[in-house]
């Protein structure tokens, strides 16, 4: 489960990639899209689009296990969350506007870094139905901020 802080953080202008391993123990990966979570932290739910993500939603449909990285590009804090319940869920219309938001948090904090808004906006790009949401229960975190710290468990809230 995940304190406020941490819920906070994760759902806001941060990079986020979500990865999971096929049965050859091969990762496959794909660009969030946004984040909402669920059931006072119990949850988090990731917002794919389908069409990048064939082999990352073949391999959660065969495992149930991911791995979950936040960062935030102008001070390189990152998070990361490990599940192993993970399952596919259509994405609901309701939530557009949680990516429409995390569009633009994340744009307000990688332009001041020399990146192109409408590169960017191109980047994260996405019809609604092309959307697919993934949903598990965080069972490990862990600080990967770079430094000293990396890789260590957050305490539990």
């Amino acid at each position: 489960m995940l304190d406020s802080e941490s819920a906070a953080f994760i759902q806001t202008g941060v990079s986020i990639s979500l990865a999971a391993c096929g049965p050859d123990r091969l990762p496959s990966m794909s660009r969030g899209l946004g984040c909402k979570v669920l059931d006072g932290g119990r949850q988090v739910s990731i917002f794919l689009r389908r069409s990048q993500s064939l082999e990352l939603i073949e391999n959660i449909l065969n495992s149930s296990r991911v791995a979950n990285v936040f960062s935030l590009p102008s001070s390189n804090r990152t998070l990361q969350l490990k599940g192993s319940d993970a399952r596919i869920v259509p994405f609901a219309a309701e939530d557009l506007c949680i990516i429409e938001r995390h569009v633009a948090d994340f744009v307000l904090e990688v332009v001041p870094l020399g990146m192109s808004e409408a590169v960017v906006r191109a980047i994260l790009a996405c019809p609604p139905d092309d959307l697919v949401a993934v949903t598990y229960s965080p069972a490990a975190a862990f600080s990967q901020t770079p430094g000293p710290k990396a890789g260590e468990p957050l305490a539990a809230p």
